[in-house]
């Protein structure tokens, strides 16, 4: 049985409110093709009122009923209320805040906790999606993979991907393959812009003006993903399109390789994926 019934009104929480929280309302609230069997109320829970003050003015003007909670008993009350609640918290934080709410039994729970399992939420309800998402989802241009325990229904794994759609491509795996989205998708954006940040001071080193290399930097990045995009090219191929015999291109890919480049980005995503794995564990 769904926890949802068709056409009545329902409040999703959002449990920890913090960079992936806000991510998350951002991408929602902001859509302009919200689902007819979306909440009608938003009760985001944070951990400060200065939190909540900054939350509210940001959202003021959402088309669907907003509420911020900073107090213990009203974040309970949040909970209470709630068909479905989003969980936002650090995993460290997660395990306390989960004991001290009260019973979770019956609600839809959609995690965006890193490392945290399927089967460690099923103590608190058999309901489970759990997320990875990230930063750029605040735009709408993230991504999130998806995984759902067995409990959840049809009806509500379509009420998953409506909400959760907003943020931008949305992919469904097996849960064996999260620690892995979280460090490709999760920690991906931080790699992403560690490549970005090299090719604007590239630029700055050989004297092209910091604005004018930035503007550069962002738009090669943008223009060869949607070139991959719309291709439906290997990576690979396209590259070689661009590697004149004894060229410029070759001469800094050769160079580029000989220092690792493409190890580290490998060998970086797996350790990212290690410590997800790490982090549901403690």
């Amino acid at each position: 049985m769904s926890v949802i019934q068709e056409g009545s009104p329902y409040t999703l929480t959002v449990l920890g409110a913090g960079v992936i929280g806000q991510a998350f309302l951002s991408s929602y609230l902001a859509s302009t093709n919200k689902p007819l069997n979306g909440p009608s109320k938003i009760i985001a829970c944070v951990r400060s009122e200065a939190s909540a003050v900054s939350l509210k003015e940001q959202y003021k003007s959402s088309d669907v009923a907003f509420e911020v909670s900073y107090t213990t008993e009203s974040n309970e009350a949040a909970v209470r209320e709630a068909a479905i609640i989003v969980i936002g918290l650090k995993p460290y934080l997660t395990e306390q805040v989960l004991n001290s709410i009260g019973s979770l039994d019956g609600k839809l729970l959609i995690s965006l906790v890193a490392g945290w399992t399927i089967e460690q939420f099923k103590s608190y309800s058999s309901k489970i999606s759990r997320v990875m998402t990230n930063t750029p989802a605040k735009y709408q241009y993230g991504t999130a993979v998806v995984s759902n325990s067995p409990e959840v229904t049809d009806i509500e794994r379509q009420l998953i991907s409506d909400l959760i759609g907003p943020i931008g491509k949305v992919i469904e795996l097996p849960e064996k393959n999260m620690d892995a989205a979280t460090g490709l998708v999760g920690s991906g954006p931080a790699f992403v812009l560690l490549i970005l940040e090299a090719l604007m001071e590239s630029g700055l080193n050989l004297g092209i003006p910091l604005k004018e290399s930035r503007e550069a930097a962002i738009k090669v990045l943008e223009g060869t993903a949607k070139m991959v995009e719309l291709s439906g090219k290997h990576p690979g191929e396209l590259k070689h399109q661009v590697c004149t015999p004894g060229g410029t291109t070759i001469a800094g890919i050769v160079e580029m390789e000989s220092r690792g480049l493409k190890t580290a980005v490998i060998k970086g995503v797996e350790k990212a994926a290690q410590r997800a794995s790490e982090l549901g564990k403690k």
